[in-house]
């Protein structure tokens, strides 16, 4: 069986989730 959907969507979230918050931070700290 392959992959299914659920699963890349939980593997996306899990990868953006810490860079949103890096991203946010980085803003926050070279205003």
């Amino acid at each position: 069986m392959g992959i299914s959907t659920n699963q890349i969507l939980i593997a996306l979230i899990i990868s953006l989730v810490p860079a949103f918050f890096a991203y946010k931070l980085g803003k926050e700290l070279y205003k």
